[in-house]
């Protein structure tokens, strides 16, 4: 059964000329790691819908592209 939580909301208004990151950073450092991911991955299928690509589970993964990781 899930806890029941209150959602924090935040909100900002800034020029889009602006290029102070602050506040982005601040907010996804209040996330979870799972919801960093979850995040990432709805903007990977928000691209794909876009472009008007079918979402395919299959096709879309991370990539696997490190072979070797050694200790210097």
């Amino acid at each position: 059964m899930k806890k029941n939580r209150q959602k924090k909301i935040w909100e900002r208004l800034t020029p889009l000329s602006k290029d102070d990151r602050s506040w982005d950073i601040a907010f996804w450092q209040t996330q979870s790691p799972s919801a960093r991911l979850e995040a990432a991955w709805g903007m990977v299928r928000d691209f794909y819908r876009l472009k008007g690509k079918k979402v395919d589970a299959h096709k879309l993964r991370l990539q696997r592209s490190v072979e070797n990781i050694k200790r210097a």
